[in-house]
């Protein structure tokens, strides 16, 4: 039996660096290779070119020669052998069959005679002893493992080709006496409990190489400091085998010494070298260590013993638990429907034996049973009073289900832990399980630990098995890279279970960390101590996490044929808005009609074309530059026989007076959309060419949009003046200024439709954020400081407002047949919570009385308004009877609508912590200016001031400030800190007991509409909640009762009370999808 390297056998997954020759004797006329890249069995007379690493020219003996090099896995032939489809029991043999792989049926036998242990392979269903075509010569022990070897010595000898490919010589064949062995106790994984054998070369004292026996040949071993990484900017010294030229070795000189020197480019891969050697004997140790925990489980009665102890004798104990998944991109893809569990592992604490001390179980699924290993631990993961820890559970949960499975027994989610003991450590870390586990300082300070027990943090894998890439000349690179996960598990199985059982071992631990420091501090619930922060997790995050996931597991329906629909009126609209401006533009620059209305570049050389740079007045854009652009016309340029694929244009200013106030990073003008705006002022462009209302494509439909957006510029729509933007004046003002404000603003509308193409349009109809049934599954996080929470993987939270919604994209969020969704949602929720807080008499006043009440704060800013309505020449607000159509005077929004903008900014920006400074930039007006606006409105609402100027004493004082439920939000110390990081928190600690009580109590709604048992029956359930407003689904028939009874949850959301000095508004509708239902 010979390794040889590998070429590639399938184009959808890079095989392993070494194959199985499996080698009858040399009298026998064919050979079998056995590939675990593609899993199948040929003769290997087809195949020579395979063999460059066969080691049968180094010895030969009478024209017979055999050899037997073995590549194992890091720890051991037995874990090699299965991955090698060496198989020999059912479990590999169903992994293998429900993956639809073929595999060579071989069966390892393994006997002791004279006190060696012997090996070897033979057909199934062949008949036990020795096949006489069989090959059988003694075998050494394997190499350094991969992860811990000095693997950066590029081969130069075969000596060094043998120690690289883990590789061992035997002696001669003597047919006559055939006889394989093999320790082991080296070569097979180590008995549980038993920690790994020393790593290192064999040879056996017999094995000949040029005839010199090994005991003779005397090798100088390679110095240390040529198997270590090289130092960081240093080139990797040429790796060599050093012999000393004048010393004889058995009286042969060096020089005369034989050695075959391998080639690089006969591996067929890329060279891989560890990231940092001493790192890794460092882990090596640590790794070890959590080896002796964990007790491999990969066959199903040894499992069944397991979950026997989970279910009876350990029930009582908390269980931390984690999966490592396979086939999913953990970025893009939700795991509803996706990725395959290959290994979980489950650790229950130091007061658990599971036999020989072992703590901790780790259980293979991948090759282990599948689905039928998962079933046999379903009484464990469904049982609802096994109390059961996770590190980011919604994952966890999503892989496990997937299998058909129903999780209970969720008591604790770590992430959601560390976040409510700290909610800052985004900024400082973050919550990944390898973060908080390795901040010894911290959060792990004073962490419970067993005898002799070293606190070990969770560990990347990354670092573990991360490889640099060589390049072709041989040069180390940048590029990190990991081989896929179930390669890892079968070739590098040891570490491999030491870094994922290490995953349960730690959440445990940080579990009790966290649970001890909340237990230590003090809750308090709208002023009042109820109990600790362990408590208040207990009572609202717990099921609230678990609540999220049912949510996610839901997930919307979606209507990719609408999708479809206005994704195609979309690029024609942006197609005509893009030929208005190039028509406009071409006027002006013959160019420009050719030109990427994409490109920042070219807008920026045809606007600005000769302006100086605002940061280095020596550099200015050029008046006219060459660009290439796809020659989509296939016009022939001069001197050019046929069209070539690019063409180039030439682009000059449009415009010398044209000036903007936004610059780049780098100092020249700003094209991006705002600028732009400022540019065409408020107006649109000139055609309206589509009625989202009644819109229909058919196949004439874009033939029909291009011919109406080769129409000349007819009337433009009657605008005030001042509505246009600076380029009005630029342009010379009239009819020219107008035109130019128009082409711009149709420009805008480029940039606005691919934002909406590219952020929602296509990425609803993605296969990856779906399941199988055809609903977008999105991840709910509580992951930001305020405890609002976010959504991604879609950010179905990211919808554009309702104004802005041209083409109706909640439209496409539709009900299931026979369903109905209901939308409803809190009106001017922080604006209420605000006025709790601060216990302001004039905005308590202002809800209770109803209405609208930007309005009613426009009237108590500016006298003049409040004027006007007592003389009853404007109406603050309307109610019309049946009948009436319209006011009988004008209202308040419409005759003052400036003024009702500023104060409707001026509502949220306060209850922002937003400054007078920012507002001047908002509005475009002076900072006194600005400030007389804010002093008006504070000029009734000085409870407001009062309660802002105590929070930003709080954060200097005690650090941190608190919502309404008690939860704590910490600030870094303001001690000499810059003015703008202390305006920061000034801001942060006004924001956060404002924004984080109305997630509180969006929340507590939430928790109450999954409680209520009513709406359990009439099968409503939850699918979203956008900040202030939740979606549930349900039948159509029970809507009105459901609409009814979610007004009811979320206007008394604490427990059915409402705690809150002003009423909470709900508004709620029900509709056959999202859009209709706003």
């Amino acid at each position: 039996m010979a390794m040889a390297f590998a070429t590639p056998t399938n184009t959808f997954k890079k095989p392993p660096s070494y194959l199985w020759f499996c080698h009858p004797c040399p009298r026998s006329t064919t050979s079998i290779v056995t590939s675990s890249s593609c899993r199948s069995m040929r003769s290997s007379d087809s195949n020579k070119s395979l063999y460059r690493w066969q080691v049968q020219n180094l010895h030969t003996t009478k024209d017979r020669f055999c050899s037997t090099s073995m590549a194992l896995t890091p720890f051991g032939f037995n874990s090699w052998s299965n991955v090698s489809t060496m198989s020999f029991d059912e479990s590999r043999r169903y992994a293998y069959t429900r993956n639809n792989q073929s595999y060579a049926d071989f069966r390892l036998l393994v006997e002791s005679k004279s006190g060696n242990s012997y090996a070897r392979m033979v057909p199934r269903g062949s008949k036990d002893g020795i096949q006489e075509n069989t090959c059988i010569t003694p075998v050494l022990d394997t190499h350094l493992q991969n992860l811990f070897r000095k693997k950066d010595e590029k081969p130069q000898t075969w000596s060094q080709a043998r120690e690289y490919a883990g590789s061992v010589i035997t002696e001669p064949c003597k047919h006559d006496d055939i006889q394989k062995t093999l320790r082991k106790s080296q070569t097979l994984s180590p008995p549980q409990g038993q920690k790994l054998p020393e790593l290192k070369q064999k040879f056996l004292e017999d094995t000949h190489v040029n005839v010199v026996p090994k005991k003779d040949l005397k090798l100088e071993k390679p110095k240390l400091e040529q198997t270590l990484s090289p130092p960081q900017g240093q080139k990797r010294p040429e790796l060599k085998q050093k012999f000393s030229e004048d010393t004889p070795v058995n009286g042969v000189q060096k020089k005369e010494l034989k050695l075959e020197k391998p080639k690089l480019e006969d591996l067929n891969e890329t060279y891989i070298v560890p990231l940092d050697f001493k790192e890794y004997s460092h882990l090596q140790k640590k790794l070890t260590s959590i080896y002796d925990k964990v007790l491999v489980v990969d066959n199903i009665s040894i499992a069944k013993q397991v979950v026997e102890k989970l279910t009876t004798q350990y029930r009582h104990l908390v269980h931390a638990c984690d999966t490592e998944v396979a086939a999913i991109d953990v970025k893009q893809e939700t795991p509803v429907d996706h990725g395959e569990v290959i290994c979980f592992s489950i650790y229950s604490g130091h007061e658990a034996d599971f036999g020989n001390g072992k703590s901790c179980i780790w259980v293979d699924v991948l090759d282990g049973g599948g689905k039928s290993m998962l079933d046999i631990f379903s009484p464990f993961f469904e049982d609802p009073f096994i109390k059961k820890v996770w590190h980011n559970y919604s994952f966890d949960n999503h892989v496990i289900e997937n299998y058909g499975l129903t999780l209970g027994g969720f008591h604790a989610d770590t992430m959601h832990m560390a976040r409510l003991w700290d909610s800052s450590r985004r900024m400082s870390g973050g919550y990944s399980l390898e973060a908080l586990t390795s901040d010894s300082k911290g959060i792990m300070s004073g962490a419970n630990l067993g005898p002799n027990e070293e606190l070990i943090g969770k560990v990347s894998m990354k670092t573990i098995f991360g490889r640099k890439k060589l390049k072709k000349d041989g040069k180390e690179g940048k590029v990190v890279i990991i081989p896929p996960v179930e390669e890892l598990q079968r070739v590098e199985r040891e570490p491999w279970v030491c870094y994922s059982a290490l995953d349960s071992i730690s959440t445990l631990k940080l579990y009790e960390r966290l649970k001890s420091k909340l237990s230590n501090r003090e809750w308090k619930f709208n002023g009042v101590t109820k109990g600790t922060l362990f408590d208040f997790y207990e009572q609202y995050w717990r099921p609230f996490g678990e609540l999220l996931v049912k949510m996610e597991t839901e997930g919307m329906l979606v209507d990719r044929d609408y999708l479809m629909e206005i994704e195609k009126v979309a690029k024609v609209e942006q197609q005509i808005a893009a030929d208005r401006f190039r028509n406009w533009a071409s006027k002006l620059c013959a160019d420009a009609k050719f030109m990427n209305v994409g490109s920042d570049t070219q807008l920026r050389q045809l606007f600005f074309g000769g302006i100086e740079n605002s940061k280095d007045q020596s550099q200015s854009l050029p008046m006219e530059k060459e660009f290439k652009v796809p020659n989509v016309d296939n016009i022939i340029e001069e001197g050019k026989k046929t069209a070539t694929k690019f063409r180039k244009i030439k682009l000059h200013a449009i415009c010398s007076g044209l000036q903007t106030e936004t610059y780049t990073a780098s100092g020249w003008p700003s094209v991006c959309g705002d600028a732009l705006k400022t540019l065409a002022g408020k107006i649109s462009m000139d055609y309206d060419f589509i009625d989202d209302d009644n819109a229909e494509l058919d196949e004439n439909t874009t033939d029909d949009f291009i011919e109406l957006s080769d129409k000349k510029p007819g009337n433009f729509s009657k605008v005030s003046e001042n509505s246009y933007g600076t380029a009005y004046e630029a342009f010379g003002g009239g009819s020219e200024g107008q035109e130019a404000c128009h082409a711009i603003a149709a420009l805008c509308e480029v940039c606005s439709i691919d934002s909406l193409i590219s952020n929602f349009i296509l990425p609803l109809q993605g296969s990856h954020i779906s399941g199988r049934n055809g609903r977008i599954h999105c991840s709910l996080n509580i992951n930001t400081e305020t405890g609002r929470l976010s959504a991604r993987r879609p950010n179905l939270q990211n919808q554009p407002a309702l104004e802005k919604d041209r083409y109706k994209i909640r439209q496409a969020f539709i009900a299931a047949p026979g369903n109905s969704l209901i939308v409803a949602d809190y009106g001017q929720l922080e604006l209420r919570i605000l006025a709790h807080l601060a216990n302001c008499k004039s905005m308590l006043d202002a809800f209770e009385a109803g209405g609208d009440f930007h309005s009613r704060t426009a009237m108590n800013m500016y006298p003049y308004i409040r004027e006007a309505i007592e003389s009853k020449q404007v109406l603050l607000e309307w109610h019309p009877q049946p009948g009436q159509e319209t006011p009988p005077v004008p209202l308040l929004k419409d005759m003052f609508a400036s003024e009702r903008r500023k104060a409707k900014m001026l509502n949220f920006s306060i209850a922002y912590g937003k400054t007078a400074v920012g507002l001047s930039r908002d509005w475009k007006v002076s900072v006194n200016e600005a400030r007389e606006t804010v002093a008006r409105w504070y000029g009734g609402r000085e409870e407001v001031l009062r309660w802002q100027e105590a929070r930003k004493k709080e954060a200097r004082r005690i650090g941190c400030v608190y919502t309404l439920l008690g939860r704590a939000r910490t600030f870094p110390s303001t001690k000499n800190a810059p003015p703008s990081h202390r305006g920061h928190i000034e801001r942060a600690a006004i924001n956060t007991p404002v924004q984080g009580s109305a997630a509180d109590v969006a929340m507590c709604a939430m928790l109450e509409i999954s409680k209520n048992a009513r709406l359990r029956e009439l099968g409503w359930k939850l699918l979203l909640q956008v900040h202030d407003e939740v979606i549930l689904e349900g039948p159509t028939e029970s809507a009105e009762i459901a609409k009814k009874i979610v007004v009811d949850c979320m206007s008394k959301p604490f427990d059915g009370k409402n705690i809150l000095k002003v009423g909470l508004s709900v508004d709620a509708k029900f509709a056959k999808n999202w859009y209709s239902a706003k």
